[in-house]
């Protein structure tokens, strides 16, 4: 090989290694948009009041997995978890769930109950949240965003309790004090976004899944 080539062979060498670190460097300083944040719907609360949210999720999927997927066993194996812990962790935790009971206080998510469960109340709406609590993190938060993504695992309240997994940790507060946990976050639990009538052909519209699953079996549908 002549000088020359020699002398070309290395300016090129140089050029594509050069080349390659500003790649490098550059897929370095620019972060991925593959991982998604993770939403935290008690993050507008006091850290003091409440408990860390993934540790709350935790002790929700524990109980869930205790109880084998049954909702009626899951509130008595979510007591005895919270037994384990300190009282102040106990009244974290309450005020916790109030915080995510008041966070799905939503119109889309109240027409998807009226659907489940023919026509709603309050309570109905309040028992349904609970009951999506019960369900873990993921399933939660999906049915936030699009209330038709449960139509695979959801039930009626006909067909499975949806009572009870709030007053787990009273419960649990009352046996290890005497006393009802106190209640430093009260939400006004107040409907958000935009209001729709809930007769049959609006929810038929917005809701075709549940309504296939669940109307025709309604009372008064």
């Amino acid at each position: 090989m002549t000088l020359k080539n020699i002398i070309l062979t290395a300016f090129v060498f140089a050029i594509t290694l050069t080349s390659c670190e500003e790649q490098n460097n550059k897929s370095k300083s620019q972060p991925s948009n593959k991982k998604e944040k993770t939403i935290n719907l008690t993050s507008a609360y006091t850290t003091q009041q409440i408990m860390d949210e993934d540790e709350f999720w935790k002790l929700i999927e524990k109980s869930r997995i205790a109880a084998n997927n049954n909702y009626k066993i899951q509130c008595d194996s979510l007591k005895t978890i919270l037994l384990t812990l300190e009282p102040t962790e106990i009244e974290k935790f309450d005020n916790t769930f109030s915080a995510l009971l008041d966070a799905a206080y939503d119109y889309k998510l109240w027409g998807a109950t009226n659907v489940i469960n023919g026509d709603s109340n309050t309570d109905d709406f309040d028992n349904f949240i609970q009951y999506l609590i019960g369900y873990g993190k993921e399933k939660f938060y999906q049915s936030i965003k699009d209330p038709e993504s449960c139509v695979s695992w959801i039930k009626s309240n006909n067909e499975d309790t949806s009572e009870g997994l709030r007053y787990s940790a009273t419960r649990a507060y009352r046996q290890k004090t005497g006393k009802d946990p106190s209640a430093t976050i009260q939400p006004k639990y107040e409907l958000k976004g935009i209001p729709f009538t809930l007769d049959y052909d609006t929810l038929m519209k917005l809701y075709p899944k549940l309504a296939k699953k669940f109307m025709a079996t309604n009372n008064g549908r």
